[in-house]
């Protein structure tokens, strides 16, 4: 029989850490709402289903697999970057120590955390500095990489970190570029001329 009161305490923990990740460390650094409801709701929604599969009839490798083909339907749905997925991760993390009986609330709460302070630690702007791709078309070909490169970061205003030629058309004399560039600290105004942007990320 389900003992409610734990399970209201494991989910009262997990709403704390949660909280925690997407309000006191993702959208401080990222300021992306929508990806702080995709986090949380997520994080419920598994938190609950954790609760269902393991302490009701219903087998973990059906209620995973579920899980599993609805996450991929959302996640192919949205374009996300790197540290974005690793955030959605720790989202999955928070919500499986602290749904699954581990004999030990304690330990439960100690798990929580370091995923907590690792999420904190390793994205903090001190030690790693965000990037940002986008796709670029200059009205001249430009088929030297360094070159490229220069004329990137004089026009952005920025360190550019990557740049990769996808298209050179000697026809129309144009060169579509992927390009890779850090973006500005918080409290810095990142300024990036619409003409260079093309639809998309």
């Amino acid at each position: 029989m389900t003992d409610l009161g734990d399970v209201f305490l494991r989910l009262g923990m997990d709403a704390v850490a949660i909280a925690a990740l997407v309000y006191g460390i993702y959208l401080p650094r990222h300021r992306r709402m929508d990806l702080v409801v995709v986090y949380a709701l997520f994080n419920l929604g598994l938190f609950l289903a954790i609760v269902v599969i393991t302490r009701g009839e219903v087998t973990l490798g059906v209620g995973l697999g579920l899980f599993a083909v609805l996450s991929m339907i959302r996640l192919r749905s949205e374009t996300f970057e790197n540290r974005e997925l690793a955030y959605f991760f720790v989202a999955l993390v928070l919500a499986l120590v602290t749904a699954i009986d581990l004999g030990s609330l304690p330990l439960a709460g100690v798990l929580a955390a370091v995923a907590l302070l690792a999420a904190w630690g390793v994205d903090h702007p001190r030690v790693s500095r965000a990037t940002r791709r986008m796709e670029v078309t200059l009205d001249r070909v430009v088929p030297d990489t360094e070159a490229l490169r220069a004329q990137m970061a004089e026009r952005l205003g920025a360190e550019v970190v990557d740049v990769t030629v996808l298209e050179l058309d000697y026809v129309r004399e144009t060169t579509r570029a992927s390009v890779r560039y850090i973006v500005a600290a918080r409290g810095e105004e990142e300024e990036v001329p619409d003409a260079l942007a093309v639809p998309g990320r």
